[in-house]
Parts: C-alpha cells; structure tokens; sequence
C-alpha cells in the first residue's frame, strides 16, 4: 500500500501530528510515507522562516489568499470567487503530486490546508482512497454550510473530538465514514526527580477559548491566598517565539505577571522536559483542540485538571480532575487541592500513565489508521458514493 499525505509540514502541532503518524506507519509496515506540503499563508514563524519537519517532502509554492469577510457584498463575492479559484487550482496541483499512491491523506487545518484547498481536492477525481483529517472548521465552510456535504466524496474522515464529529454530521455528512482517532504520542520514560509549578498550553492562536482568561483569574485567587507560596504558570504554545500582547495584558490586569514564565514556542524534546518537571497541568478549555497538551501531560506524569470540551474527555478519560467552563473559583479551588493532596496526584499519573501506554501511542495510532485506509480503500473500490 502506497501512501502519501497532504499537511503541513512545519513545526507546528499539525506538523508534529503529521510526522509522529508517517513515522509510525513507516516503522509498522515498512514502506515509505510521501508527503506533500505548500507555502500555508497562516504567517506563523514557522512558515516565514520555511522550518520544516525534515526536508523529505514535495513542496508546492503557490500564491495565497487570505479568507476575507465584507459588508460590501460585490467585494465579498469578488474576494471569496477569487479565493476558491486559488484554492481549486492549488488542490488539482496537490492531485498531480499524489503519483502512484494508493491511499491520499489529506489534514485539513487552515489556509492552503483549509476546506476550500480540501474541497476543491474532495471535487476532483482521483485514483486514489481519500481520507481526510479533519482537525478544525474554519470560516470558509461555516459560511456556507451546505458546503461541507462534500465530505461525502471522502473514502474515510477522521476526527479526534465527539463533538468535531456530531458538528459534521450535523451538516449532513454521513456518519458511517467518520472515525474518531486521537492524537498520538511517542511514550518516552517517566521522568522522575522534583516537579514544581502549572504548565499551559496556548495552542495556535493565544485567546478566550483557551481558558487562559479564566485560568489567570483564578491564578490571582491562588495568589491572594497563597501569597508568596503560589505556583509558578509555564505557558507555550506554537503561536510562534514571540509572546503575546494579548497574554502580557491579561496577565497585568490580573496582577500575576511575575508568576509566568512564558516558554512559547518549544521544540519536542523542551515540551516533554517541560511537562516531566511541572506539578500540574491545568486545560481550562472551551473550544479548540486540547488532545496535544492532554497526551503529553498523560505520558510524562503531570496530572491534569481541565474542562469537558476540546477533545479533553477523548484523551483524559477519567485520569483528570474535571471542574465547570469559565469558573475561576471552581478552577482555583482545583488546583489548590491536587496542590496539597501528593496521593490523588499520583493516583492521577498512574491512571493517566496507564491511558497513555494503552491508547496514545504512535503504533497503537497508526494501526487504528490503517484499519482505516483498508476500509477507504475497500469503499473506493466498490465505487460507493461515486
């Protein structure tokens, strides 16, 4: 079986995910894994600065334009026509690429990966099994909802959250062709030795449905009760090596500023030392995706207290300790607990060690995957839904 991906391929959590899941299927079946990557147009560091995975792969560049919302409607007709013209063209090039393969792996994330890139892509004809990741919606596919019966054309999509995939099917996609697959992670040793304050994942973009507001308030709770014994708050996240206006104002309007330690973005081997050292990590998510953050927390020992969206129940199971969204005092209250409580934390490594080892790692991922790719290719040869 002849695969190849289409993603990107820059070290970003979607990269990470790319090449933690080729890397898995290459060492499980033993055939090469091709990849297929394009100049995105997200702006990340990471792009601008061209930080690839690794360089084995085929690189597309191709003119970008940006998603682009108007009062004045002939501008937005103009711009939006314009766009998916770009993104048709850029998917028929994606196709040419594909060459031999026998099942095509598309990531759907934003931009040149987004759904107008990967609609075009579901559109064209191909020989190949299409399957499809689908990792976020964006604003192209809200927009216009009967858009996303296109998914339809896919031999199989994934998804990694209940809720991603409720909201697809929603939108008409059929439900028998949507598998749910978690975020994968290479379960390195425990680490041992002294572990000491919470660590925060920002994800992408640094805003509202992360949590963080909510999390710094009830830092400053923490702060007032704990006062100099407070807990340090490590942050990262791959929205680049520059900290955000938006986290530098939140956390001086909450009074906390001398207590984060602001990491960014770190590469694999600092984000497993990070969570090998933390006493917590706290998720108080209310959108997004928090799969990542969750499976590296689970792997490396760090219990974890988070809220019961963004794909948290999926990896976390019952190895968290869960509170309400948006409640600081609930969160605070939290934190302080598992902060005193040294054997509800290491019944939480434990059991979340355990989640970590059984469904988390990359082998065990990728032959969920291709339990997948069988069944897309069994469906793109009985020619169902052609």
């Amino acid at each position: 079986m002849k695969i190849k991906f289409v993603s990107c391929w820059y070290r970003t959590s979607y990269g990470e995910y790319t090449d933690g899941l080729r890397s898995a299927l290459e060492r499980q079946f033993g055939s090469e894994i091709g990849v297929i990557t394009s100049n995105c147009g997200c702006g990340d560091p990471a792009e601008i600065k061209g930080v690839f995975q690794n360089q084995r792969c085929e690189f597309l560049r191709f003119p970008h334009v940006h998603y682009y919302k108007s009062t004045n409607p002939v501008k937005y007709w103009l711009r939006t026509k314009a766009s998916h013209l770009m993104y048709q063209e850029r998917a028929r090039r994606y196709l040419r690429l594909a060459g031999d393969a026998d099942v095509l792996h598309f990531q759907q994330v934003l931009n040149a990966f987004g759904s107008a890139a990967a609609f075009g892509w579901l559109s064209l004809p191909a020989r190949a099994a299409r399957v499809i990741t689908v990792h976020e919606l964006d604003p192209h596919q809200l927009d216009l909802p009967e858009s996303n019966l296109i998914y339809n054309r896919a031999d199989r999509i994934f998804v990694h959250t209940a809720d991603l995939r409720k909201k697809l099917v929603d939108l008409g996609v059929d439900s028998g062709r949507i598998d749910l697959v978690e975020h994968g992670i290479d379960i390195g040793p425990l680490p041992d030795g002294p572990r000491q304050g919470i660590i925060f994942y920002g994800g992408h973009t640094l805003h509202r449905g992360k949590g963080v507001d909510t999390l710094f308030q009830a830092m400053a709770q923490l702060k007032a009760r704990l006062k100099e014994n407070t807990p340090t708050l490590v942050i990262h996240g791959h929205y680049g090596d520059v900290t955000p206006e938006y986290g530098l104002q939140l956390a001086e309007e909450t009074g906390i500023t001398e207590l984060v330690r602001w990491r960014n973005q770190i590469d694999a081997q600092e984000t497993a030392e990070a969570y090998g050292k933390a006493l917590l990590c706290v998720l108080p998510y209310t959108g997004s995706f928090a799969g990542w953050p969750a499976v590296n927390a689970l792997t490396y020992g760090t219990p974890v207290i988070a809220t019961r969206r963004a794909g948290l129940p999926e990896h976390l199971g019952e190895a968290a300790v869960w509170v309400p969204e948006n409640d600081s005092q609930s969160l605070a209250e939290a934190i302080l607990r598992l902060l005193t409580d040294e054997r509800a934390r290491q019944e939480l490594v434990a059991s979340g060690r355990t989640r970590a080892e059984s469904l988390f790692g990359w082998d065990t991922i990728a032959a969920k995957t291709m339990a997948s790719y069988k069944a897309a290719l069994d469906h793109k040869r009985a020619g169902a839904g052609r």
